[in-house]
């Protein structure tokens, strides 16, 4: 019987692939929970349920939805079914996951069929079939990702840089507990598409750069923003006038094979294509509308993204920093690779510190700089390189200093799942408090900052902590041209303001962030004064909290007055407490107004807001 055998040169970056999938596949397996389709999973899962299991890839009728809503904890709001132009629901993410989960789905939908769990596409089958199969591109992008360090450095120098980029950042979290978001695709994608360019640069075969044509387009499905990767074989090899106007000629040399490249991602994109002009009238539509989340260039987050104790990437990731270092190793060494690396690192890293959400949900670090690791892994080997050819003690701080960080990684990955490091409030006093723990006090919690995420229905209880100023109050004795006919004066003399069909919105008392703290979050607390009539029948007056970007609500919050305390005839009085969100821009406007939905007539007066700033 033959065995395998391996290039001598080669033996330990096998290894290396071999023990980091099987540290991928336990951890994976033994944090397995019954509720992996969730929150954003759900969106990028949803197409397949609907096509495959309930015949409804139009969503005419969301019934389904909201009854698998009733069965299985999958999200807090269904903002994964976005609107069309008509205002037609349509899913709200693209269809690129969907592709990667297809033959994992198929796989569950059998074994549910069989095996009598439910076969609705969230029962424990597809939970975990889902999540344990899309290790298979966790192992792929492994494989090729130690091809394409190969391609530049020794087998040694490759094996360790793999471990570091394994064990040492936030890729581990997110290839285990997360696996099922995009990190891991889309690591796995800008590998192939590095090493199909690496390959096709070489030998110039049609397959090569078809695949990259295809890879690029389906990484854009994933995730839009990634379209960013064709940046990649386009500067690959440019580092000077001379070297852009060659590559130039050699796509028009290769015109034939580029246009086959074109022709490959387009009909990747036809699914997605024919889908939004089925459901929209276009070809290409933007399916993504929430106001509260977007890119914002004018104002990105670089050093919070880099620095930050709530998130920063060399705080929670700072082995990295010798990947960064290592650019200049990078040009030294090899100015064709150099660019393009560079180059596509910038783009991206400005785009992902231009994201108003910048810290990216329930992270650990930063996710989206995991895209990037496939390139930073040839700079972090270009600085080991050059490690490796100095003195001893140079080599040996160097590795101390890498191996506290690959441990401090690996620790605080697991504080990360087990609730002491805390995914939104971190702050650079707990996280000093924290380091190095295994528990947490109630005095260490103490030093996290407020949850601006989760604080609906919270009371502001500590009010001398705060500085209490009003900032806006109508009282409507003061008449505006605008409500002429809306006001209303009794008998007393009070005048407020009467809303009906005609009125809808009361007027505005609005600042922005910046107008109200310079801290990291406000209490406000906002009241109305309702009358409603005996005979009232319609829907209740809202008033609503919110804050407003590029013309939406991102941070909304309506209520009403109470009748089980004021009855229809009397004044009520809609009063509430609430703490400040995430804000995405301190010039973003919160607004506070009374919502009348009803037809018959309702009356308000003393529409009040007050701001509480931290001490």
């Amino acid at each position: 019987m033959s065995r395998l055998i391996l290039p001598k040169q080669h033996r330990y970056s096998f290894f290396a692939v071999l023990f980091l999938a099987a540290v991928i596949i336990v951890l994976r397996i033994i944090i397995l929970n019954d509720n992996e389709l969730s929150w954003d999973v759900l969106g990028y899962y949803i197409h397949l349920p609907a096509m495959f299991i309930y015949k409804d890839y139009g969503l005419s009728d969301l019934g389904w939805i909201h009854r698998l809503l009733e069965l299985y904890p999958l999200t807090g709001s269904l903002y994964q079914i976005s609107t069309g132009p008509e205002g037609n629901p349509i899913f709200f993410f693209l269809m690129g996951m969907s592709f990667f989960y297809l033959p994992w789905f198929l796989l569950a939908h059998l074994l549910a069929s069989f095996s009598g769990y439910p076969a609705d596409g969230f029962s424990l089958p597809y939970q975990y079939t889902m999540a344990v199969g899309v290790i298979t591109y966790t192992i792929i992008g492994l494989i090729y990702l130690r091809k394409i360090l190969l391609n530049f450095f020794s087998d040694k120098i490759t094996t360790i840089v793999m471990l570091i980029v394994v064990l040492g950042t936030n890729y581990l979290h997110f290839m285990t507990v997360k696996n099922l978001e995009t990190a891991n695709i889309l690591f796995m994608m800008v590998t192939l598409i590095t090493w199909n360019t690496i390959r096709w640069h070489k030998h110039y075969k049609l397959i090569n750069l078809a695949a990259v044509g295809a890879f690029t387009v389906l990484t854009a499905l994933a995730k839009p923003s990634e379209v960013l990767v064709a940046l990649i074989p386009f500067f690959w090899g440019v580092y000077n006038r001379e070297t852009l106007l060659a590559k130039l000629q050699l796509f028009w040399d290769k015109r034939s094979q580029v246009l086959t490249a074109i022709a490959a991602g387009v009909v990747v994109a036809l699914p997605q294509m024919i889908y939004w002009y089925s459901e929209t009238g276009h070809i290409l539509f933007d399916s993504y509308k929430n106001p509260g989340v977007g890119l914002d260039f004018a104002s990105p987050h670089i050093l919070n993204v880099l620095f930050s104790f709530k998130k920063g990437w060399f705080i929670y990731t700072p082995v990295m920093i010798f990947s960064v270092i290592g650019f200049v190793q990078l040009y030294r060494r090899d100015k064709a690779v150099f660019a393009p690396v560079l180059i596509y690192c910038l783009v991206a890293f400005y785009l992902l510190s231009s994201w108003t959400e910048w810290w990216y949900g329930a992270s650990f670090s930063i996710r989206p700089m995991i895209t990037l690791y496939p390139l930073l892994a040839i700079t972090l080997g270009s600085f080991l390189s050059a490690i490796s050819t100095k003195k001893w003690p140079a080599r040996t701080g160097i590795s101390i200093l890498v191996i506290f960080f690959v441990l401090l990684n690996l620790f605080q990955t697991w504080q990360m799942n087990n609730y002491i490091i805390e995914p939104y409030r971190m702050t650079k006093k707990y996280y000093f408090a924290v380091f190095g723990k295994t528990k947490v006090t109630e005095e260490d919690r103490k030093l996290l900052a407020p949850d601006l995420t989760f604080n609906q229905g919270a009371k502001l209880t500590d009010e001398a902590g705060y500085h209490r100023r009003n900032f806006g109050f109508y009282d409507f004795e003061v008449k505006d041209v605008n409500y002429l006919d809306h006001y209303y004066t009794d008998s007393t003399g009070n005048t407020m303001l009467k809303m009906d069909s005609t009125l809808r919105f009361s007027p505005e008392i609005r600042n922005t962030y910046r107008g109200l703290t310079t801290k990291d979050h406000f209490w406000v607390r906002a009241s109305a004064d309702v009358f409603i009539p005996k005979d009232y029948r319609d829907e209740l007056p809202l008033l609503v909290l919110s804050f407003d970007r590029k013309g939406g609500g991102y941070f909304y919050h309506s209520f009403a007055v109470d009748t089980n305390t004021y009855k229809p005839g009397t004044w009520g009085t809609i009063s509430v407490d609430l703490m400040s969100p995430h804000v995405r821009s301190t010039s973003d406007f919160f607004k506070i107004y009374v919502w009348h939905r009803g037809n018959q007539a309702a009356l308000i007066d003393n529409i009040r807001a007050d701001v509480f700033e931290p001490k």
